[in-house]
């Protein structure tokens, strides 16, 4: 099979295929001509059922003794809640366990995969206002205690891959922005109502990405034998906060002019406003770039246009 056609033909194997990235990769496959098959205990399909070559399972053991070409682990709790301390270890527990699953799965079956991509996420690299973060950067210890314990026990599983023999992708993804979903779709009801605020200060960096680049990105470390390890799933230009909420309000042709005080959102979501939200990560894509992919949407103006348009 040529590199550039390693998706027609390869099975593939998807967590949390249901989701918000999960359901467009699903179809992004499907069309790259992949035979997907969908793990998730969701009722919510993955896809278009009709579609031949897609099948949903809620378990592994409906695929024992089945290989894949490609393992693609999106699976997690929703980190966009109040981390009270069942939270933090529903968060922890399902990103693990699902990773330790798929390893298990694939030391057992008849053959590994080529390429196992898990998702991991920037919170890895902890919180700064000045330090620009590549795949090389040490991470900061400035702030971001919980994220950045998340994504290195959840990095920490994934490698175990590499004793296979399998390339292994850690996709340390950004903000993902597109339509229907996602933190843009939290955002939009006040900004469409002349209500968009910025948050603080707004100088705490958002590193993001256009979701039809992160699919993009994911089919391209598909394709690329070269690229193992971290990856960023970022666009090259991440913005301030306040950059954001401007950009947003122009897209909607609305105006921007409140402040929410980091005192509300520490009341109301506790630690993980503190992280997620007042404190940030400037983060660049070193690695993609490096090999070859072009983003269609590296600026923010250009991909609220797009999803807005």
């Amino acid at each position: 099979m040529q590199t550039e056609d390693i998706v027609v033909g390869s099975t593939v194997l998807v967590t949390g295929g249901t989701g918000f990235v999960g359901r467009a990769l699903c179809q992004a496959l499907l069309q790259a001509g992949a035979q997907v098959v969908v793990l998730s205990r969701s009722k919510r399909p993955a896809g278009d059922h009709g579609a031949k070559a897609l099948r949903q399972v809620s378990s592994l053991q409906e695929l024992k003794g089945e290989s894949f070409d490609t393992v693609i682990n999106l699976a997690g709790e929703p980190i966009s809640q109040r981390w009270t301390p069942q939270a933090k270890a529903r968060i922890l527990s399902s990103r693990i366990g699902s990773t330790q699953a798929l390893i298990q799965f694939m030391q057992q079956a008849p053959r590994p995969p080529r390429v196992f991509i898990s998702a991991s996420a920037i919170g890895f690299y902890g919180t700064s206002v000045s330090t620009v973060f590549d795949e090389q950067t040490p991470p900061s210890t400035e702030g971001g205690a919980f994220s950045h314990e998340l994504c290195a026990l959840w990095e920490q599983e994934a490698v175990c891959a590499e004793a296979l023999g399998v390339r292994t992708v850690r996709l340390r993804l950004g903000v993902v922005l597109g339509p229907g979903g996602g933190f843009l779709q939290k955002m939009l009801l006040p900004f469409k109502l002349g209500l968009g605020a910025r948050i603080g200060h707004g100088r705490q960096w958002l590193s993001w990405i256009d979701r039809g680049d992160l699919i993009r990105l994911i089919l391209h470390v598909v394709r690329t034998p070269t690229l193992n390890g971290p990856v960023n799933a970022t666009a090259p230009k991440p913005v301030p906060q306040a950059e954001f909420c401007a950009a947003l309000a122009r897209a909607l042709h609305r105006p921007c002019l409140f402040t929410i005080p980091p005192v509300v959102l520490r009341v109301a979501l506790g630690d993980m406003a503190e992280e997620l939200m007042l404190q940030g990560q400037q983060v660049v894509p070193s690695q993609a770039l490096a090999s070859g992919f072009v983003f269609e949407q590296p600026e923010i103006q250009g991909s609220l246009q797009k999803i807005l348009g």
